[in-house]
């Protein structure tokens, strides 16, 4: 009964132990030898005493994380996370001002005061180039553009192409308008010093959704007449992305070498942009 009793306490020692010796494994141990040699005057016999000391240095695991938190290759908007010296200037909200060349198309013309674009972006992802003032940078971004025409016609497509179609005969559009909503992905370089940036490049934009639209007035009151959704619009177009600015605020430019719309398949429309964003 004795050894029953005993057994559970041995095995819990014989457990410590064999721990004790996996943590030592993983140590640093330090052995010191001494050896004193001491004589007996009256026999003159020599005896050797050795002490043996060990010290042990604890071995520090360390955990490589793939975040950086003093500095990370990512920005969100309204991010918690410390940005880098060297940060680039694509998340924010803008505005701008939008126009084309509408001189060879009939029906065309733009009011520029009430034509304009927005613009949200969410995320950007940059990597400095070799240490120097120069950054790469790609992100997402959103933009909703707003076309408002001046003439007495709406954008709508006749057989199978886009064009600029008079209102009927007796009817005045009291707005004729094109929406056009983009994801935005960038390809840009940064150049940055003493506060002040540059930044040029390309910027892809996907168009998922767009619609003309107007609106005028009858004997039985006001009319919203949608025009057409799929209107031969791109579905992927890229724009010409320049950029200028001191710390958080910049003015920005986009020229689109493309026509907004296919090839052959609608008005020959070349925009170009110019607005402001205060970075987030």
């Amino acid at each position: 009964m004795k050894k029953l009793i005993i057994l559970p306490f041995i095995c819990l020692a014989v457990i410590s132990l064999r721990a004790n010796d996996i943590v030592c494994a993983q140590d640093t141990v330090i052995r010191t030898v001494v050896t004193v040699s001491e004589t007996d005057p009256v026999t003159g016999v020599v005896t050797a005493t050795t002490t043996e000391t060990e010290k042990i240095i604890p071995i520090k695991n360390e955990v490589s994380s793939n975040i950086a938190f003093d500095g990370a290759d990512y920005n969100f908007i309204f991010s918690w996370k410390k940005k880098k010296k060297l940060s680039p200037h694509w998340t924010g909200f803008g505005m701008g001002f939008m126009n084309y060349n509408n001189n060879d198309i009939p029906n065309g013309s733009l009011q520029l005061s009430r034509s304009h674009n927005f613009t949200l972006n969410l995320f950007d992802y940059h990597r400095q180039i070799k240490n120097s003032n120069w950054l790469f940078v790609s992100g997402i971004g959103f933009e909703w553009s707003r076309y408002h025409f001046r003439d007495n016609a709406a954008l709508t497509r006749i057989d199978g192409v886009t064009r600029f179609e008079p209102a009927p005969e007796g009817i005045n559009y009291n707005s004729s308008k094109l929406l056009v909503y983009y994801v935005t992905i960038p390809l840009l370089m940064e150049y940055q010093t003493s506060g002040l940036h540059v930044s040029g490049g390309v910027v892809g934009f996907i168009k998922y959704y767009s619609k003309s639209q107007v609106n005028f007035y009858t004997d039985n009151g006001r009319v919203v007449q949608n025009m057409g959704r799929d209107l031969n619009i791109r579905p992927i177009d890229l724009k010409l992305r320049l950029q200028a600015g001191i710390n958080g605020i910049h003015v920005y430019g986009y020229y689109s070498p493309l026509s907004m719309f296919s090839k052959d398949k609608g008005p020959d429309l070349r925009t170009y942009t110019i607005g402001v964003m205060i970075g987030i």
